[in-house]
């Protein structure tokens, strides 16, 4: 059985992350199908099954089959988890909607001209207002009734991309200007639907300093897990590698926040196994861990996208593709006596010698 299955079903993403591996952006047009996702998961579910698959991007709620991709797999009986930035295409407003906010304007004038005639000031303000709130927007938080329609559909987790409270940290990291409200919505609206609520945040010089507020606005809003990963040298990751990756220093530091919010946080923290120091479960990767990358090729793990061929050959790695190859992507068992990403990248160091950091 593939225990593991990350799908990229798309590579168009309203951010552009300076740490995505995927080289994810709003230009990007490149998107899996619905036919050619339900083909892959099947020849999986033939060899065996699938256990999880996590639907990933880009960002998957700009593809257009999300709701059908995962009513898919829950029919098929696999446990199904969404990753995402929490922002999507804003919906286009209504007629009716627009011709309120138009009569809403121009009785709010009126008032003011019968009261306050004079007050060119506050007449300006108030028209500048009902033109902001009339100007079409790019991009939203994910709605309530898209929650409540993932929730029916039996959903078992969604994934919050979050890696700074201070917007203009965001702005940086994320490439978006102005959108972390739409991600902070997003992520409330998920957690009081009721649906399973994960964060993912990565320590970088920019923003491991943060992480302390974060935990503070999940403990709020009532999210009990985050997820603690490393940052990967690959995609627009390896051109920033410099100003992102912390140093020593800095990951001691990072260790000592850590420790302080272990004690404070009611959830779990989960540290991510380049992380951990001691692992007691081993490296999967290429055996009961595959990820499918937004162009079709078949990868061990998401962490290996620009590994080169060599360096596959050492490992015994073999490339496939969903479209040309498929029926050659043989699940294996099995599981590796180190983890292969610390092998590969040579990680910068260990914030625990522990398992993983849970309460």
């Amino acid at each position: 059985m593939l225990k593991d299955l990350c799908f990229e079903i798309i590579q168009t993403c309203p951010n552009k992350c300076k740490f995505c591996s995927s080289n994810s952006s709003q230009d990007k047009q490149t998107i899996i199908i619905f036919e050619q996702f339900k083909k892959t998961v099947m020849h999986f579910i033939k060899q065996g099954g699938i256990e999880e698959l996590s639907i990933s991007g880009g960002e998957p709620f700009l593809h257009p089959d999300l709701f059908e991709m995962v009513k898919f797999c829950k029919d098929n009986g696999i446990k199904t988890v969404i990753f995402t930035s929490g922002i999507k295409r804003a919906s286009a407003m209504t007629v009716e909607m627009i011709e309120y906010i138009k009569n809403k304007c121009k009785q709010d004038l009126q008032e003011i001209e019968k009261h306050e005639p004079w007050n060119e000031r506050l007449k300006i303000n108030v028209k500048a207002y009902y033109d902001r709130c009339l100007t079409p927007k790019s991009f939203e938080g994910i709605t309530r009734q898209e929650f409540e329609k993932l929730k029916q559909l039996g959903l078992d987790k969604i994934v919050f991309d979050w890696q700074a409270f201070e917007e203009s940290t965001d702005n940086e990291l994320m490439g978006r200007k102005g959108l972390i409200t739409c991600l902070m919505d997003s992520l409330i609206r998920a957690s009081r639907t009721g649906i399973n609520v994960d964060v993912h945040f990565i320590p970088m010089k920019p923003n491991y300093r943060q992480f302390s507020d974060i935990i503070e606005c999940l403990e709020i809003s009532g999210v009990k897990n985050i997820s603690v990963l490393n940052f990967v040298p690959q995609g627009r990751g390896r051109d920033n590698k410099e100003e992102l990756m912390l140093s020593k220093e800095e990951l001691k530091e990072f260790s000592e926040i850590l420790k302080k919010e272990k004690e404070h946080y009611s959830g779990n923290i989960r540290i991510g196994i380049p992380l951990n120091g001691k692992i007691s479960h081993l490296c999967t990767a290429g055996t009961e861990k595959l990820d499918i990358k937004y162009d079709g090729t078949v990868l061990p793990c998401p962490a290996f996208k620009e590994m080169s061929i060599e360096t596959m050959e050492k490992y015994g790695i073999k490339l496939h593709s969903i479209y040309e190859d498929l029926e050659k992507v043989v699940v294996h068992s099995g599981k590796r006596k180190a983890p292969l990403c610390k092998q590969v990248y040579g990680f910068n160091g260990d914030l625990t010698d522990s398992d993983e950091i849970i309460r």
